[in-house]
């Protein structure tokens, strides 16, 4: 299957042969064999199988990193929704990428990104955010002092989340949005407000649009962005 998939000439029956191949690696096929699709013939296939395979696709962790050079949205949106399955508190300059995907040119790639940081694990999203701070010298490296003011101190949050549905920095505002998301036991529906009441359109469509959603509905949404 890989190899009909690596032949350019080869009939792959429409996206049949690949969710095939999906099947196979769900009965025990290594997923180390993925490393085979990094080429830029079958990227788009090696992203499909990572999104879909979630946190089996660990494995090959360098090689969903290398899909977000692609320039194909969908390509890099497939990998931001791998990588924010398969990331951990140990992955921080992983799970930066996911962070910086709020920046990415394309409106779907950034709702991807946008809702990947809603549901992930406090910790997890901490150690991307601490990589971010020490490596970078824009002004997402202040994002963990916003994230930890948000988490730590509720009573204060508000504000904290005034302050970023504000800012002058688009990608702040896409990250505010996001953590206004953020389930504690349940979504707050005073911060969904605050989100919902910003006057950055994107953030506000992103809100009503925030219940899950398949990927290709967002991909035609932006295309028509």
């Amino acid at each position: 299957m890989i190899e009909r998939l690596l032949d350019p000439r080869a009939d792959t029956d429409d996206g049949r042969l690949v969710n095939d191949l999906l099947s196979e690696f769900g009965r025990g096929f290594a997923i180390e064999n993925l490393r085979r699709l990094s080429t830029p013939h079958t990227e788009g296939d090696l992203a499909f199988l990572v999104s879909e395979l979630g946190k089996k696709a660990r494995p090959v962790l360098d090689e969903i990193v290398d899909l977000l050079q692609s320039a194909s949205p969908r390509v890099r949106g497939d990998a931001i929704g791998a990588l924010s399955q398969c990331t951990t508190w140990e992955d921080g300059p992983e799970v930066a990428k996911i962070v910086e995907g709020l920046g990415d040119p394309h409106p779907g790639v950034r709702w991807t990104a946008g809702n990947a940081l809603r549901y992930m694990g406090s910790q997890t999203l901490e150690a991307g955010l601490e990589y971010l701070r020490q490596e970078s010298g824009e002004a997402i490296a202040s994002f963990r002092s916003w994230f930890l003011a948000i988490e730590r101190r509720p009573e204060t949050a508000e504000g904290v989340l005034r302050r970023l549905l504000n800012h002058d920095d688009p990608v702040a505002r896409r990250f505010g949005a996001a953590m206004c998301l953020r389930p504690r036991l349940v979504i707050d529906p005073k911060r969904v407000a605050l989100a919902e009441a910003a006057s950055d359109p994107e953030i506000v469509d992103g809100v009503r649009s925030a219940t899950p959603m398949p990927f290709w509905a967002v991909w035609e949404r932006g295309k028509l962005a």
